[in-house]
């Protein structure tokens, strides 16, 4: 990868982004072609595979109406190269849950595929 990505900075901004639930700030950092996989988009957008930046915005904004509170609080950041694990807990509407998100970027420091795996409930 020729871009350098500082894990933590990368992973302290997402947590910010998302608790602002600033969609847009957080899909500055991926790649129109981007591949997401999330068992939870299955219920919000038809797949549990969203392929593509705008189909992505799709899903993150549908998910975020049907939200009343978010917080996110970061764990820990495991980096390695091209490849990133955020492991946070999220607290979403009274419930808590540990869950991690694995993100490879490409050669241009954008995220071209993400995963997000959500734990049982804390």
């Amino acid at each position: 990868m020729s871009a350098k990505i500082d894990a933590r900075t990368f992973a302290d901004r997402w947590i910010s982004e998302w608790n602002r639930t600033d969609v847009e700030a957080v899909l500055s950092r991926f790649s129109e072609n981007v591949v997401f996989t999330s068992p939870r988009a299955k219920a919000v957008v038809g797949s549990s595979r969203v392929e593509g930046k705008s189909s992505l915005r799709e899903y993150w904004t549908k998910a975020i109406d049907r939200i009343q509170t978010i917080q996110f609080t970061l764990d820990y950041v495991i980096g390695d190269g091209d490849r990133i694990g955020i492991v946070y807990i999220a607290e979403i509407d009274g419930r808590r849950m540990r869950c991690v998100e694995f993100m490879v970027f490409g050669d241009d420091g954008l995220v071209r595929d993400g995963e997000a795996m959500h734990g049982v409930e804390l």
